[in-house]
């Protein structure tokens, strides 16, 4: 696969309109900040057809907002993805550098609070599995059910554990 991507190609590979393209640049300015060549045309990376991908599975698939999808995928909140004005970039890295640490601890936030609920999803899981596998009485069943439970209790204390560090974190702040 090449490393350097046109409009066309991109809107190829993706399947949205070019105008679809630069509207999610003017979205995402610092995730997508594409290019140009000498004859201004835009010049697409293997990174943003990554990012365009996680912005589609973000949108289409999981059917969250764009204001959300900004905040999962770590695109700092500024006037040019309010207004939809690119050109404010320059004044605004200052910004970003200041208000990287609190992005940071943001998205740990938000990561931490979406494990936190991939847990509790799978405990329901588990025990669905675990009444299917005790009803066949299987030696085996039952020490594959001791490895989950073990592996399931150790992930749900790491995240706990986490977010004791994070809100301890924004204590001190």
């Amino acid at each position: 696969m090449a490393d350097q991507f046109s409009i066309a190609e991109i809107s190829r590979l993706t399947g949205l309109a070019s105008h679809t393209l630069r509207y999610y640049e003017q979205q995402f300015p610092v995730l997508l900040d594409v290019e140009r060549s000498r004859g201004g045309h835009r010049i697409y990376r293997r990174r943003h057809l990554e990012t365009i991908s996680a912005i589609l599975r973000l949108l289409k698939e999981e059917k969250t907002s764009i204001r959300r999808a900004r905040e999962i995928l770590g695109e700092p909140e500024n006037e040019a993805a309010r207004t939809g004005n690119s050109d404010a970039s320059t004044e605004n890295v200052d910004a970003r550098t200041e208000t990287a640490p609190l992005e940071v601890s943001r998205m740990l936030t938000m990561v931490l609070d979406r494990l936190d609920s991939l847990c509790r999803n799978n405990e329901k899981r588990d025990q669905m599995l675990y009444e299917l596998l005790r009803s066949r009485k299987s030696e085996s069943d039952n020490e594959l059910l001791d490895q989950i439970s073990r592996c399931r209790r150790e992930t749900h204390e790491t995240v706990k554990l986490c977010q004791a560090v994070m809100q301890q974190r924004f204590k001190s702040n």
